[in-house]
Protein backbone atom coordinates (compact mmCIF):
# COMPACT_ATOMS: atom_id res chain seq x y z
CA UNK A 1 0.00 0.00 0.00
CA UNK A 2 0.63 3.77 0.46
CA UNK A 3 3.21 2.90 3.28
CA UNK A 4 5.18 0.71 1.33
CA UNK A 5 5.29 3.56 -1.45
CA UNK A 6 2.93 2.66 -3.81
CA UNK A 7 1.64 5.35 -5.97
CA UNK A 8 -0.88 4.18 -8.46
CA UNK A 9 -4.07 4.47 -7.18
CA UNK A 10 -5.48 1.29 -9.01
CA UNK A 11 -3.20 -0.93 -7.26
CA UNK A 12 -4.40 0.45 -3.64
CA UNK A 13 -7.13 -1.46 -1.17
CA UNK A 14 -8.00 -2.06 2.37
CA UNK A 15 -9.92 -4.95 3.42
CA UNK A 16 -13.48 -3.28 3.02
CA UNK A 17 -12.21 -3.16 -1.48
CA UNK A 18 -10.35 -0.35 -3.37
CA UNK A 19 -9.41 3.08 -1.97
CA UNK A 20 -11.75 5.04 -3.27
CA UNK A 21 -11.29 8.10 -1.56
CA UNK A 22 -8.90 11.27 -2.45
CA UNK A 23 -5.86 11.91 -1.07
CA UNK A 24 -6.68 13.50 2.36
CA UNK A 25 -8.12 10.33 3.01
CA UNK A 26 -4.87 8.49 2.95
CA UNK A 27 -2.93 11.05 4.86
CA UNK A 28 -5.43 11.77 7.67
CA UNK A 29 -5.89 7.88 7.74
CA UNK A 30 -1.68 6.99 7.46
CA UNK A 31 -1.33 9.57 10.72
CA UNK A 32 -3.79 7.90 12.63
CA UNK A 33 -2.12 4.58 11.40
CA UNK A 34 1.12 5.71 13.05
CA UNK A 35 -0.48 7.39 16.17
CA UNK A 36 -2.06 3.72 16.99
CA UNK A 37 0.35 1.44 17.32
CA UNK A 38 -0.36 0.36 13.40
CA UNK A 39 -3.81 0.65 14.31
CA UNK A 40 -3.81 -2.01 16.99
CA UNK A 41 -4.68 0.87 19.52
CA UNK A 42 -8.37 0.68 19.31
CA UNK A 43 -9.44 2.89 22.47
CA UNK A 44 -6.86 5.72 21.35
CA UNK A 45 -8.83 5.74 18.09
CA UNK A 46 -11.29 6.26 19.37
CA UNK A 47 -10.50 9.32 21.85
CA UNK A 48 -9.14 10.90 18.95
CA UNK A 49 -12.70 10.60 16.90
CA UNK A 50 -14.43 11.71 20.26
CA UNK A 51 -12.11 14.09 19.76
CA UNK A 52 -13.62 15.16 16.75
CA UNK A 53 -17.16 14.67 17.23
CA UNK A 54 -16.92 17.48 20.40
CA UNK A 55 -14.69 19.96 18.03
CA UNK A 56 -17.97 19.43 15.57
CA UNK A 57 -20.18 20.18 17.76
CA UNK A 58 -18.19 23.28 18.62
CA UNK A 59 -18.16 24.72 15.89
CA UNK A 60 -21.33 23.88 14.64
CA UNK A 61 -22.87 26.00 18.00
CA UNK A 62 -20.09 28.66 16.95
CA UNK A 63 -22.83 28.97 13.35
CA UNK A 64 -25.88 28.25 15.03
CA UNK A 65 -24.95 31.39 17.59
CA UNK A 66 -24.65 33.23 14.65
CA UNK A 67 -28.09 32.50 13.06
CA UNK A 68 -31.39 33.61 14.75
CA UNK A 69 -32.34 29.80 15.80
CA UNK A 70 -34.00 29.22 18.96
CA UNK A 71 -31.64 27.71 21.36
CA UNK A 72 -34.03 24.94 22.40
CA UNK A 73 -33.47 22.89 18.88
CA UNK A 74 -29.56 22.65 19.92
CA UNK A 75 -30.90 19.54 22.00
CA UNK A 76 -31.22 17.80 18.99
CA UNK A 77 -27.45 17.74 18.10
CA UNK A 78 -26.68 15.06 21.07
CA UNK A 79 -30.00 12.29 21.30
CA UNK A 80 -28.80 10.56 18.46
CA UNK A 81 -27.78 6.92 18.98
CA UNK A 82 -26.69 6.63 15.88
CA UNK A 83 -24.25 9.89 15.66
CA UNK A 84 -22.89 8.46 18.71
CA UNK A 85 -21.87 5.04 17.05
CA UNK A 86 -21.13 6.72 13.61
CA UNK A 87 -18.50 9.01 15.50
CA UNK A 88 -16.97 6.81 18.24
CA UNK A 89 -17.52 3.13 17.67
CA UNK A 90 -17.20 3.70 13.68
CA UNK A 91 -14.39 5.82 13.38
CA UNK A 92 -15.80 6.99 9.95
CA UNK A 93 -13.77 9.45 7.64
CA UNK A 94 -17.69 11.10 7.01
CA UNK A 95 -16.68 12.59 10.45
CA UNK A 96 -13.24 14.02 9.68
CA UNK A 97 -15.01 15.21 5.92
CA UNK A 98 -17.78 17.16 8.02
CA UNK A 99 -15.41 18.99 10.46
CA UNK A 100 -13.64 20.62 7.66
CA UNK A 101 -16.86 21.19 6.25
CA UNK A 102 -18.51 22.64 9.07
CA UNK A 103 -15.47 24.52 9.43
CA UNK A 104 -15.35 26.45 6.18
CA UNK A 105 -19.34 27.36 7.13
CA UNK A 106 -18.08 28.95 10.12
CA UNK A 107 -15.05 30.84 8.00
CA UNK A 108 -18.08 32.03 5.29
CA UNK A 109 -20.43 32.93 8.73
CA UNK A 110 -17.23 35.00 10.11
CA UNK A 111 -16.10 36.95 7.25
CA UNK A 112 -19.70 37.85 5.53
CA UNK A 113 -19.32 35.33 2.12
CA UNK A 114 -16.56 34.62 0.75
CA UNK A 115 -13.11 33.87 2.74
CA UNK A 116 -10.27 32.44 1.05
CA UNK A 117 -9.88 30.50 4.44
CA UNK A 118 -13.62 28.57 3.43
CA UNK A 119 -12.35 27.49 -0.10
CA UNK A 120 -9.21 25.69 1.49
CA UNK A 121 -11.31 23.92 4.01
CA UNK A 122 -13.88 23.18 1.76
CA UNK A 123 -11.13 21.52 -0.29
CA UNK A 124 -10.10 19.35 2.48
CA UNK A 125 -12.92 18.19 3.25
CA UNK A 126 -13.63 17.08 -0.29
CA UNK A 127 -9.88 15.55 0.03
CA UNK A 128 -11.67 12.84 2.83
CA UNK A 129 -14.81 12.65 1.18
CA UNK A 130 -16.09 13.88 -1.76
CA UNK A 131 -20.01 14.43 -0.36
CA UNK A 132 -18.87 18.12 0.67
CA UNK A 133 -19.43 18.50 -2.55
CA UNK A 134 -22.84 18.83 -1.96
CA UNK A 135 -22.31 22.30 -0.47
CA UNK A 136 -20.32 24.03 -3.09
CA UNK A 137 -23.40 24.90 -5.36
CA UNK A 138 -24.43 27.10 -2.12
CA UNK A 139 -21.31 28.18 -1.32
CA UNK A 140 -20.39 29.63 -4.97
CA UNK A 141 -23.95 31.38 -4.77
CA UNK A 142 -22.88 32.75 -1.92
CA UNK A 143 -19.18 33.61 -2.79
CA UNK A 144 -20.74 35.32 -6.31
CA UNK A 145 -23.70 37.16 -4.56
CA UNK A 146 -20.84 38.67 -2.16
CA UNK A 147 -17.59 39.03 -4.96
CA UNK A 148 -19.05 37.75 -7.96
CA UNK A 149 -17.55 36.05 -10.82
CA UNK A 150 -13.99 37.07 -9.52
CA UNK A 151 -14.56 35.72 -5.99
CA UNK A 152 -15.98 32.54 -7.01
CA UNK A 153 -13.12 31.84 -9.85
CA UNK A 154 -10.67 32.60 -6.63
CA UNK A 155 -12.48 30.02 -4.81
CA UNK A 156 -12.04 27.57 -7.21
CA UNK A 157 -8.62 27.90 -7.66
CA UNK A 158 -7.71 27.90 -4.41
CA UNK A 159 -10.07 24.47 -3.87
CA UNK A 160 -8.13 23.13 -7.00
CA UNK A 161 -4.67 24.24 -5.69
CA UNK A 162 -5.70 22.33 -2.49
CA UNK A 163 -6.20 19.45 -3.51
CA UNK A 164 -3.70 19.82 -6.55
CA UNK A 165 -1.32 19.74 -3.13
CA UNK A 166 -2.71 16.85 -1.25
CA UNK A 167 -2.44 14.62 -4.09
CA UNK A 168 1.30 15.49 -5.35
CA UNK A 169 2.25 12.14 -5.08
CA UNK A 170 0.00 10.65 -6.81
CA UNK A 171 -0.39 12.93 -9.57
CA UNK A 172 2.86 13.17 -10.44
CA UNK A 173 3.35 9.20 -10.56
CA UNK A 174 -0.45 7.85 -11.83
CA UNK A 175 -2.81 10.99 -12.70
CA UNK A 176 -5.20 9.28 -14.48
CA UNK A 177 -5.21 6.22 -11.77
CA UNK A 178 -5.69 9.01 -9.17
CA UNK A 179 -8.43 11.02 -10.72
CA UNK A 180 -10.95 7.72 -11.88
CA UNK A 181 -10.54 6.25 -8.97
CA UNK A 182 -10.51 8.66 -6.07
CA UNK A 183 -13.36 10.80 -8.01
CA UNK A 184 -15.30 8.05 -9.23
CA UNK A 185 -18.60 9.69 -9.90
CA UNK A 186 -20.24 6.75 -11.82
CA UNK A 187 -19.41 4.03 -8.65
CA UNK A 188 -22.28 1.29 -7.73
CA UNK A 189 -23.35 1.13 -4.98
CA UNK A 190 -24.29 -1.45 -2.85
CA UNK A 191 -28.28 -2.26 -2.62
CA UNK A 192 -27.35 -4.19 0.66
CA UNK A 193 -26.79 -1.18 2.57
CA UNK A 194 -29.41 1.38 0.97
CA UNK A 195 -31.12 3.53 3.60
CA UNK A 196 -33.17 5.55 1.53
CA UNK A 197 -33.95 3.53 -1.31
CA UNK A 198 -35.07 0.13 -0.34
CA UNK A 199 -38.51 0.10 -1.31
CA UNK A 200 -37.64 0.63 -4.99
CA UNK A 201 -36.03 -2.70 -5.07
CA UNK A 202 -32.98 -3.64 -6.17
CA UNK A 203 -33.47 -3.77 -10.21
CA UNK A 204 -34.65 0.09 -9.89
CA UNK A 205 -31.76 0.59 -7.54
CA UNK A 206 -29.18 -0.73 -9.89
CA UNK A 207 -30.62 1.21 -12.99
CA UNK A 208 -28.90 3.34 -15.09
CA UNK A 209 -32.44 5.20 -15.25
CA UNK A 210 -32.79 5.43 -11.96
CA UNK A 211 -29.48 7.04 -11.51
CA UNK A 212 -29.88 9.28 -14.37
CA UNK A 213 -33.57 10.55 -12.79
CA UNK A 214 -31.91 11.23 -9.61
CA UNK A 215 -29.02 13.58 -10.85
CA UNK A 216 -32.04 15.16 -12.82
CA UNK A 217 -34.07 15.52 -9.66
CA UNK A 218 -30.89 16.95 -8.19
CA UNK A 219 -30.58 19.49 -10.71
CA UNK A 220 -34.01 20.52 -10.93
CA UNK A 221 -33.89 20.90 -7.27
CA UNK A 222 -30.85 23.03 -7.18
CA UNK A 223 -32.50 25.34 -10.13
CA UNK A 224 -35.07 26.35 -8.36
CA UNK A 225 -33.26 26.86 -5.25
CA UNK A 226 -30.82 28.89 -7.10
CA UNK A 227 -33.37 31.02 -9.18
CA UNK A 228 -35.82 31.14 -6.98
CA UNK A 229 -35.45 30.44 -3.13
CA UNK A 230 -32.44 31.68 -2.40
CA UNK A 231 -32.61 35.29 -4.25
CA UNK A 232 -35.26 35.83 -1.34
CA UNK A 233 -33.31 35.52 0.98
CA UNK A 234 -31.45 38.88 0.58
CA UNK A 235 -34.83 39.97 -1.11
CA UNK A 236 -33.43 40.32 -4.62
CA UNK A 237 -34.25 38.66 -7.99
CA UNK A 238 -31.87 35.55 -9.83
CA UNK A 239 -31.19 38.19 -12.57
CA UNK A 240 -30.02 41.25 -10.30
CA UNK A 241 -27.55 38.75 -8.87
CA UNK A 242 -26.41 37.83 -11.78
CA UNK A 243 -25.78 40.97 -12.85
CA UNK A 244 -24.13 42.23 -9.70
CA UNK A 245 -21.78 39.23 -9.83
CA UNK A 246 -20.70 40.53 -13.26
CA UNK A 247 -20.08 43.68 -12.37
CA UNK A 248 -19.84 44.04 -8.43
CA UNK A 249 -21.05 47.44 -7.18
CA UNK A 250 -17.88 49.00 -5.06
CA UNK A 251 -20.37 48.87 -1.91
CA UNK A 252 -21.02 45.17 -2.58
CA UNK A 253 -18.69 44.22 1.11
CA UNK A 254 -21.43 46.63 3.23
CA UNK A 255 -24.03 44.56 2.00
CA UNK A 256 -22.80 41.00 2.67
CA UNK A 257 -24.80 37.84 2.57
CA UNK A 258 -26.44 37.14 6.67
CA UNK A 259 -25.47 34.46 8.72
CA UNK A 260 -28.52 33.42 8.53
CA UNK A 261 -28.52 33.79 4.80
CA UNK A 262 -24.93 31.74 4.62
CA UNK A 263 -26.28 29.15 6.55
CA UNK A 264 -29.88 28.47 4.77
CA UNK A 265 -28.24 28.55 1.32
CA UNK A 266 -25.15 26.03 1.65
CA UNK A 267 -27.31 23.38 3.77
CA UNK A 268 -30.21 23.75 1.76
CA UNK A 269 -27.70 23.07 -1.04
CA UNK A 270 -26.19 20.21 0.98
CA UNK A 271 -29.71 18.66 1.63
CA UNK A 272 -31.11 18.52 -1.88
CA UNK A 273 -28.06 16.39 -2.72
CA UNK A 274 -28.95 14.10 0.26
CA UNK A 275 -32.35 13.50 -0.58
CA UNK A 276 -31.28 12.81 -4.39
CA UNK A 277 -28.30 10.85 -3.09
CA UNK A 278 -27.84 7.33 -5.46
CA UNK A 279 -27.96 5.62 -2.51
CA UNK A 280 -27.29 6.69 1.47
CA UNK A 281 -25.37 4.46 3.82
CA UNK A 282 -25.55 4.59 7.82
CA UNK A 283 -22.44 6.82 8.22
CA UNK A 284 -23.91 9.30 5.91
CA UNK A 285 -26.55 10.23 8.45
CA UNK A 286 -23.33 12.48 9.32
CA UNK A 287 -23.88 13.95 6.89
CA UNK A 288 -26.65 16.21 7.40
CA UNK A 289 -27.39 15.48 11.26
CA UNK A 290 -26.31 19.09 12.60
CA UNK A 291 -28.21 20.73 10.17
CA UNK A 292 -31.38 19.29 11.20
CA UNK A 293 -32.39 21.95 13.69
CA UNK A 294 -31.58 24.84 11.43
CA UNK A 295 -33.09 22.78 8.59
CA UNK A 296 -36.23 22.45 10.52
CA UNK A 297 -36.10 26.24 12.13
CA UNK A 298 -35.99 27.46 8.34
CA UNK A 299 -38.95 24.68 7.38
CA UNK A 300 -41.63 26.52 9.73
CA UNK A 301 -43.08 23.50 10.28
CA UNK A 302 -45.51 23.35 13.06
CA UNK A 303 -43.40 22.57 16.39
CA UNK A 304 -45.36 18.77 16.42
CA UNK A 305 -44.93 18.35 13.13
CA UNK A 306 -41.11 19.32 13.92
CA UNK A 307 -40.60 16.80 16.18
CA UNK A 308 -42.56 14.44 14.24
CA UNK A 309 -40.01 14.71 11.62
CA UNK A 310 -37.30 14.87 13.76
CA UNK A 311 -37.76 11.24 15.46
CA UNK A 312 -38.71 9.59 11.66
CA UNK A 313 -35.54 10.60 10.16
CA UNK A 314 -33.85 9.23 14.01
CA UNK A 315 -36.17 5.90 13.67
CA UNK A 316 -35.13 5.45 9.94
CA UNK A 317 -31.30 5.89 10.62
CA UNK A 318 -31.43 3.57 13.37
CA UNK A 319 -33.36 0.70 11.87
CA UNK A 320 -31.17 -2.25 10.91
CA UNK A 321 -30.68 -3.69 7.76
CA UNK A 322 -33.75 -1.04 6.33
CA UNK A 323 -36.78 -1.55 5.05
CA UNK A 324 -39.32 -0.40 2.75
CA UNK A 325 -41.30 1.60 5.40
CA UNK A 326 -38.12 2.65 7.21
CA UNK A 327 -36.91 3.85 3.75
CA UNK A 328 -40.15 5.25 2.62
CA UNK A 329 -40.33 7.38 6.48
CA UNK A 330 -36.97 8.58 5.88
CA UNK A 331 -38.31 10.05 2.21
CA UNK A 332 -41.35 11.79 3.52
CA UNK A 333 -39.51 13.34 6.48
CA UNK A 334 -37.17 14.24 3.53
CA UNK A 335 -39.84 15.82 1.12
CA UNK A 336 -41.66 17.20 4.48
CA UNK A 337 -38.20 19.47 5.49
CA UNK A 338 -38.03 20.28 1.39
Amino acid sequence: GVLDGERNYMHLKGDTGPLVYPAGFVWIYQALFHLTDGGSNIRLAQYVFMAIYIATLVVVLAIFKATRMPPALLALLVVSKRVHSIYVLRLFNDTVAMLFAYAAVYAMVSSKGVSRLSAALFSLGVAVKMNVQLMLPGAAFIWWRQGGAVAVLTQVLIIAATQAILAAPFLASHPKEYLLRAFDFGRQFDFTWTVNWRFVGRDVFLSQQWSASLLAAHLALLAILGLALWPRLSQNSAWSIIKRGIKPARNARTCGPSADEIVAVVFTSNFVGIVCARSLHYQFYSWYFHMLPYLLYIAQLHPAASVAVWLAVEYAWNVYPSTAFSSLTLLAAHVLLL
